[in-house]
């Protein structure tokens, strides 16, 4: 009998942002090259980007945005 595969590769880094132009709350995740988080509002395709600063940066995992 074969055993279940139990390699799970680590879940994609996302912060939760707020969309005020349709008042919506998605995730937005790390981008490839690990420079920002990047995503768009689910309702009206708003483009955000936040970037990935190592030193004097926030520790929050919720934001804002237009």
């Amino acid at each position: 009998m074969a055993s279940p595969d139990t390699s799970h590769s680590s879940p994609r880094p996302s912060v939760g942002v707020h969309f005020k132009c349709c008042n919506v709350y998605s995730q937005v995740y790390l981008d490839h090259s690990g420079a920002v988080f990047a995503g768009h509002c689910p309702r009206c395709a708003a483009a955000i980007e936040i970037p990935v600063v190592k030193e004097g940066g926030s520790s929050s995992r919720f934001f804002s945005g237009s």
